[in-house]
């Protein structure tokens, strides 16, 4: 699959060139790569396969929301031990394909440039066939889907809450979609800057994404309260991840504006409290990207199984489809390992199959997984499937804390 990737030009785009990755550009253009480079300021206006940028420090959150967008392969380069300062494991496992060490061997180099390559074109691939939709099977999930088409239709300000990458851009995506400004673009506000007052003037038209809330400066603060005031049916979705919230506690927000802001409530649910959600997305995950590439659906091993669910999952489902992504474009075998997932193994003597019981249970949960990823939306079917009630269907899950 990756020879019939690589026959297809290849963009290379390069952020801020840096002297290391100067002296890179012959060698990468020989090997077929047309390398342009960009600033922070012009990366949304060129079109590429993979970026490859230098970092010396942690990225702020304008990077990281810049690399967010773009929805190519990023490849990081380092110095070796600035790597070991930053948190190298959120960097890679939400925003990057790679992260490598400098000075860096070319055929390393070429060979992680064509594994971000496919990685970028299944992304795009998938993006272009599949309507985005909200997945789950837990209770939060499924009262958000129900009350989607419901606040689509409510005037006034909406706060939906959730920890980073657990779908408040999604949500905020479904809620347009099923109102009636979606033939008109959403708009978005980031409050990290001077607050856009012609940009919130179009909430009377349209919905307006409101972020970074919590950096709203008092005389903006003052400025929000104010147009609310004079347009209490004003569409304004405010995203938080928490800091909102704790700015409010701390007395740096305005508990009148928070009340308006936050009149109907939204909250997304993380992965690590509903496992059964978390083995339902990565099949999911794993199932439609690898179509998109023409590969046979690979199922999960039991180890990667394991280490997926013993992962904490700080950046949630964004953080989840990286690393399915990045292991159907480096699994060799049937099965996807942890190694591919680019996870630490979970402790052996947890869950290590030692009786017979052991292997049951093991063989109840692949039995439950498969089912989960095949009828996620029909628990009936689910139950028939494996020839048993829905009670006991139901009993198995919450015993292998699938629910």
């Amino acid at each position: 699959m990756l020879e019939a990737v690589s026959v297809a030009p290849r963009q290379l785009l390069v952020l801020d060139p840096f002297e290391a990755c100067e002296a890179l550009f012959q060698p990468l253009q020989a090997a077929g790569w047309s390398v342009q480079s960009c600033t922070p300021q012009t990366l949304n206006g060129h079109a590429g396969d993979v970026l490859l940028l230098y970092l010396d420090q942690q990225p702020g959150h304008a990077l990281l929301k810049q690399l967010q967008l773009t929805g190519l392969g990023c490849i990081v380069l380092m110095d070796a031990e600035r790597l070991q300062q930053i948190n190298s494991e959120e960097l890679v496992g939400e925003w990057c394909f790679a992260a490598l060490t400098l000075p860096v061997e070319l055929p390393r180099l070429l060979e992680t440039l064509q594994l971000a390559q496919t990685g970028t074109r299944l992304r795009r691939l998938k993006s272009a066939r599949q309507a985005p939709q909200f997945l789950g099977n837990c209770a939060a999930a499924r009262s958000l889907r129900r009350q989607l088409d419901r606040l689509s239709r409510i005037d006034g300000p909406l706060f939906i809450s959730g920890e980073r990458g657990s779908g408040k851009h999604l949500l905020a995506r479904l809620l347009h979609q099923r109102s009636s400004f979606a033939a008109q673009a959403m708009r978005a506000i980031d409050c990290a800057e001077s607050l856009d007052t012609d940009s919130l003037a179009a909430s009377s038209f349209t919905n307006v994404l409101l972020e970074n809330a919590s950096r709203l400066s008092a005389v903006d603060q003052q400025k929000l309260l104010d147009y609310l005031q004079c347009n209490p049916r004003a569409h304004l979705l405010t995203l938080d991840r928490g800091e909102l919230v704790q700015a409010l506690q701390q007395g740096r927000f305005r508990p009148d504006l928070f009340h308006l802001l936050a009149a109907q409530q939204l909250q997304t649910p993380n992965l690590r409290e509903h496992p059964g959600d978390l083995v339902l997305l990565a099949e999911h995950f794993a199932k439609q990207h690898g179509a998109v590439i023409g590969r046979h659906h690979r199922h999960f091993s039991e180890e990667a199984m394991d280490a997926m669910i013993s992962h904490p999952w700080p950046g949630n489902v964004r953080e989840l489809r990286n690393h399915v992504v990045r292991a159907l474009v480096l699994a060799q075998g049937r099965q996807i390992l942890t190694t591919d997932l680019g996870l630490r193994p979970a402790q052996a003597s947890i869950d290590a199959p030692v009786t017979l019981e052991d292997y049951i249970r093991r063989a109840e949960r692949q039995a439950l997984n498969d089912v989960l990823g095949r009828y996620a939306n029909n628990m009936s079917q689910a139950a028939r499937t494996l020839g048993i009630s829905r009670p006991t269907f139901y009993r198995l899950l919450h015993k292998h804390r699938l629910r």
